[in-house]
């Protein structure tokens, strides 16, 4: 048996790593952050889309939505606008004409009136003159 004592001088070895392998998983990170950020300017930045002719307030008569409901009753059907209540579509073509056509008109069908009715309504609003015509089926 050796009792004698060993030097302590050992050797280290420095770990070496795969300067491949180095290289590839930068290279996922740097391409991964490149699609992940968002180029897009924040929210705040935004343009508004509104426009306005005067810096002034507006009228509260532009303000006012033109809905025309066309419902049925046990007469038939009928196309109501506000209080005023037409039966024919000829009635509602003279009706619709009288309206300020810059604002456009709404008309709101019931689920119980037929198509042809429907049609009619928005052939009238083309007939007096409407460009915005918005329709929007019932429930």
């Amino acid at each position: 048996m050796n009792f004698t004592r060993r030097s302590k001088a050992r050797r280290y070895v420095i770990p070496r790593l795969p300067l491949v392998a180095f290289i590839d998983v930068v290279l996922f990170l740097l391409l991964y952050f490149v699609v992940a950020t968002s180029v897009n300017p924040p929210e705040g930045e935004l343009g508004s889309a509104l426009r306005t002719d005067s810096k002034g307030g507006g009228q509260a008569a532009a303000l006012t939505p033109q809905i025309l409901n066309v419902e049925s009753n046990a007469s038939g059907v009928v196309f109501r606008m506000g209080d005023r209540v037409v039966t024919s579509p000829d009635g509602l073509l003279a009706l619709l004409q009288q309206l300020p056509k810059e604002a456009g008109i709404v008309v709101r069908v019931s689920s119980r009136v037929p198509v042809d009715a429907a049609a009619a309504a928005v052939s009238a609003g083309r007939q007096a003159g409407f460009v915005k015509i918005s329709y929007v089926p019932g429930s």
